[in-house]
């Protein structure tokens, strides 16, 4: 059976947040060609632990000197970790000569130096290596690190150091995979001779939710709700704080109006501006910071709109894909909808980009019905689930040619 190694920045033994759904997707459309999909990782142990790692995860133990001191780069501190601690290297050295995977492929571009170094020393001289893009991720991280508050000569610093990663891995690599084709443009540019697929995010198939999974719903007693999913990722808590919370919800009803799920809960909740009036707040919010599939497809079922207010960011978003797919109203910046530009006039959709707008496109929805999509509405909606992400992409069809081609 013809394997694929894939290595990334986290574990996905519990794909939970966005980019470990993306890396599980890619795993279960190649386990159904036939395809062997072997995950492995460097993770902030901070994060991960448990069960939520696997045996051939590994524990980032140190930080290195270059990035020491500064929010937001534990992925590049990953790869350097990867590539230059005796123990980690080893780690991986062995685990590519135990599954002589026919190809490599990289989640993100952090790890290159670890590949880099077992290619140059012989451990896998020939083994073809896949570029798996989540963003064009230098400007990204670039905003990040100064709406954190690094330096910006700083924030520059790296921004460069991931361009150059970037750049050496898109030229080093058999092909790459973007999540858009806006993505994929950077990267015919940066390697116009290496084949570029577009695989866009998306989402999987619904679970059935449990009685018990809907009991979550509970607490909005029939009233029309707004659901909002994210992770702890800065982009996420920073649109919620700037477009909706910065003056206050009272443009919600005083009531429990507006469901908040996932990790993005913890930075909402703990934030000034969300404790400066945790009272009128907390009346109408309710935090589902850890929050199980069924219970969350339940609170989708019974919400009234999605709302995806992201302000930065690359790549494209995997709770659009839900967010579509769930077939409610939803309210999201330009933005949200990059990679699903083909949405945004579609009937349910409302595109706003600044504060007032948000807020106006979020009260023309609660006074909305229903949202009643057609037959052929509904339909177009379905071709944000995974299985339909990958037709026509070209991905699996590139790993099989390649395979008889040997």
């Amino acid at each position: 059976m013809p394997r694929v190694l894939s290595l990334s920045t986290y574990p996905v033994v519990r794909p939970i947040h966005g980019g470990q759904r993306r890396i599980h997707a890619f795993s279960q459309r190649l386990a159904a060609g036939g395809w062997e999909f072997v995950n492995a990782s460097v993770y902030d142990p901070d994060h991960y632990s448990g069960a939520a790692v696997g045996p051939d995860d590994l524990p980032l133990r140190y930080v290195g000197t270059a990035w020491r001191g500064l929010p937001l780069v534990g992925d590049l501190q990953a790869g350097e970790f990867a590539a230059t601690s005796p123990e980690a290297y080893a780690h991986f050295a062995r685990l590519v000569e135990r599954l002589a995977p026919d190809f490599i492929q990289l989640e993100q571009p952090f790890l290159w130096p670890l590949v880099k170094r077992l290619r140059a020393e012989g451990v896998a001289p020939e083994t073809p290596v896949i570029y798996s893009s989540q963003n064009w991720e230098a400007p990204l991280k670039y905003k990040m690190l100064v709406k954190a508050g690094a330096p910006e000569a700083k924030a520059r610093e790296v921004a460069e150091a991931i361009t150059a990663l970037e750049r050496e891995l898109s030229c080093a690599s058999a092909a790459i995979v973007a999540v858009s084709e806006s993505d994929a443009e950077h990267y015919r540019a940066a390697a116009p001779d290496v084949p570029v697929f577009v695989v866009p995010n998306g989402v999987s198939r619904p679970v059935t939710p449990t009685a018990e999974d809907e009991r979550a719903c509970d607490i909005y007693e029939g009233r029309k709700y707004l659901l909002f999913v994210g992770s702890a990722y800065p982009p996420n808590i920073e649109g919620f704080l700037h477009l909706l919370l910065k003056n206050g919800l009272f443009f919600f009803p005083p009531e429990k109006s507006v469901a908040i799920c996932g990790g993005v809960s913890h930075g909402i909740f703990g934030n000034g501006v969300y404790q400066a009036q945790i009272h009128a707040n907390s009346r109408r919010c309710q935090f589902f910071a850890d929050v199980s599939d069924g219970e969350l497809e339940a609170l989708k079922r019974g919400s009234h709109a999605v709302i995806l207010p992201i302000q930065f960011g690359g790549g494209s978003n995997l709770k659009t894909a839900e967010a579509l797919a769930s077939g409610r109203w939803v309210v999201a910046t330009s933005i949200a909808m990059r990679g699903f530009e083909r949405f945004a006039n579609a009937p349910g959709v409302l595109v706003a980009d600044t504060p007032d707008a948000f807020r106006d496109a979020i009260v023309k929805v609660l006074a909305s019905p229903p949202l009643k999509l057609t037959a052929a509405q509904a339909k177009a909606r379905e071709s944000v689930y995974w299985d339909r992400c990958f037709d026509a992409a070209g991905y699996i069809e590139f790993f099989d040619r390649q395979v008889v081609g040997a």
